[in-house]
């Protein structure tokens, strides 16, 4: 393929992510497309089949390696997650829960699992207060 046509996607895919609200897609098959481009240019890549190979592993690649970061540093009240919120949140055992063992409880309306950090039973129905959030597990203890 013609090293222009590799520009001039690049650029247009480049255009489109800035009229798009930030998801910061399009701009990595925009820059992957650059290279090629580039590369096809410099004479580096002349087969057809070898640019597309490289324009997918170039995209694919900074997609994965480069999104996560520029998203928060550009979105950074978005990139915090609301989950991290819910510590100092009251919950309610769903479950009885014994003394450092896991069970359910509902925060907010939704059912977590749950690891009880206490020393005491937390019985079914009772109040409890999140301590912190460690993946999908709600840390508790006693109210």
């Amino acid at each position: 393929m013609a090293w222009w046509v590799w520009i001039v996607g690049g650029v247009l895919l480049c255009l489109a992510e800035m009229a798009t609200p930030g998801a910061f897609y399009l701009l990595f098959f925009g820059v992957a497309a650059l290279v090629v481009g580039v590369l096809a240019w410099a004479g580096l890549v002349d087969t057809t089949w070898v640019q597309f190979l490289l324009f997918s592993v170039v995209s694919i690649a900074s997609l994965v390696l480069f999104r996560r970061t520029l998203t928060e540093r550009l979105n950074p009240d978005e990139s915090a997650t609301k989950i991290n919120t819910l510590e100092g949140e009251s919950a309610t055992a769903l479950e009885d829960i014994p003394a450092h063992g896991t069970g359910k409880v509902e925060v907010r309306g939704t059912g977590w699992n749950a690891v009880n950090k206490g020393d005491t039973l937390i019985e079914k129905g009772q109040a409890c207060l999140v301590e912190r959030v460690e993946g999908v597990s709600l840390w508790v203890r006693s109210a």
